[in-house]
């Protein structure tokens, strides 16, 4: 991530989901300044309870905020699907402030941050839509379940998203079932653009 205001301007900053095994070992959130490639800084470190695999994640989009996905704490630790949110606006001192979830048991997996909406990936789940106008409180306000059979800590269901497309459109690719392409939101009869109508889609980056 470039940043270009504020007290990191003109440094590029790497947020890496850091494990020292490849199944997991010591999970943590490493912040690096990675402006020079041939001097890597480590900022900071963060680490969380119940961890088992630091996997992904996505800033807010104003930067203040990081959500982090755990991909074996459910089937580890017996979790409900529980996404950790770090305060970040100051990258020395990155601070878990809380987490979210909908009471289910999927694994959350790929995540990402378009306007005030959160769009997560949840294998077993199927597509999560959370409104995170509260950042600290996103709460669940859409979803498509890919895999209806259940919503077990497994690895199967939905992968990943993709939520960034100019028209609003989301596509979404499954294990088992292959792309899904949606549109989240309320109905629209058309995608034009019109003097009368010039953002015709219902959230803007």
């Amino acid at each position: 991530v470039s940043y270009t205001t504020g007290p990191y301007a003109g440094k590029e900053i790497a947020f890496c989901y850091a494990n020292n095994a490849s199944g997991g070992g010591s999970p943590a959130v490493d912040i690096l300044d990675v402006t020079n490639k041939s001097a890597i800084v480590r900022i900071s470190q963060a680490f969380y309870a119940n961890a088992a695999f630091s996997h992904q994640g996505w800033l807010s989009p104003d930067r203040q905020y990081l959500y982090l996905n755990d991909e074996l704490d459910e089937d580890t630790f017996g979790l409900p699907t529980l996404t950790r949110i770090f305060n970040v606006s100051n990258l020395n001192a990155p601070a878990l402030v809380g987490t979210f979830g909908n009471g289910g048991g999927a694994i959350d997996h790929n995540l990402y941050t378009l306007g005030n909406r959160i769009f997560q990936s949840n294998y077993r789940s199927g597509l999560r839509v959370f409104d995170a106008t509260n950042p600290t409180a996103p709460t669940e306000v859409a979803f498509f379940d890919t895999y209806p059979d259940n919503d077990s800590p497994n690895f199967n269901g939905l992968w990943n998203n993709y939520p960034f497309f100019p028209s609003g459109i989301v596509i979404g690719s499954d294990i088992e079932k292959g792309l899904f392409v949606w549109w989240v939101g309320p109905q629209q009869l058309s995608f034009a653009t019109t003097p009368a109508n010039p953002n015709p889609f219902p959230f803007s980056a």
